[in-house]
Order: structure tokens, then sequence, then C-alpha cells
């Protein structure tokens, strides 16, 4: 079956800078996810299981690390590893799934509430209440000054 995927990192660590893009490829996957089209978003955060049980990604994880993200698998083949699909690299893929044109998806997306990211205050209250995975200073990237210039990059 056809399909195409995006492997991201834990969305709290997609730089600012990146998040628009992101956000429109959330989208998408949302588009997609409530018409049954085959294109996704996965998140190590929301599905860590998926980057171990697909070969080539767990793969590709293992000889570059972290560097390798995103991911974007067109059926069963890496096609671009380290940033996301252009626009046109994108359209291009999903045109080639033969399920709905890229500009009836574009449509379909200003029907939809649009994805955001949370902003930095409300990712460092939720870190603080002891509900995310580290709140532990030396490893997040928010209580740490040395990592949370590498959040703005």
């Amino acid at each position: 079956m056809k399909n195409l995927k995006i492997y991201y990192t834990i969305p709290f660590f997609i730089p600012e800078k990146d998040q628009e893009c992101y956000s429109a490829y959330l989208n998408y996957a949302a588009i997609a996810k409530r018409d049954d089209l085959p294109f996704e978003m996965i998140s190590f955060q929301d599905s860590p299981g998926r980057f171990l049980t697909d070969s080539l990604v767990f793969k590709k994880m293992g000889e570059l690390g972290d560097v390798a993200f995103p991911i974007t698998v067109l059926n069963n083949e890496i096609v671009k590893i380290s940033e996301l699909p252009t626009q046109t690299e994108f359209s291009n893929w999903f045109e080639s799934l033969d399920t709905i044109s890229f500009e009836k998806l574009l449509a379909e997306v200003e029907e939809i509430e649009p994805h955001t990211f949370p902003s930095k205050e409300e990712i460092l209250n939720f870190s603080c209440t002891q509900s995310c995975f580290s709140c532990n200073p030396e490893v997040c990237g928010f209580l740490n000054p040395e990592l949370e210039s590498e959040l703005d990059k």
C-alpha cells in the first residue's frame, strides 16, 4: 500500500524557527487522519514504539542519531532525512499516493482548527509541574540555560 510518513522528534524540541513549517505538515496529517488518507506525522513523544518497529527509521537513527530527524518515508523507502520536505517535494510525493490532489488537501486545511505549538512559558509551566518526561534541570532545555540556547536555533 502506498503511504507517506514523516517521523520527527519530540515536539517540544522543535526550534521556534521551524514550528510554522511543522504546523503546516501537522495540519495536513490531521486532514489525512480525518479522511483516512495514507499520510502521517509520527512524533517520538506520541509513538516511540513506531520508531523501533520501522526498521528503516530504526537503522537510520542508529547510524545518525538525532540529526536524522525528521525522516520522510515514501512507500517504505527513506526519501529525505534531517529536514522537512519542501512544499514541492511534499506535493509530488503526496500526489503519488493517488488519493486526493495536493490542491484539495490545501483547501481542506482551511476548514480545520490549525495546529499550534505551546509557547515556551506553557512548556516551562508544564515541565515544572513534574508532569513531563524530564523535569531534571540537567536534561531539560527549558530549565538548563546551556540547553535552552539549542532550542532557539
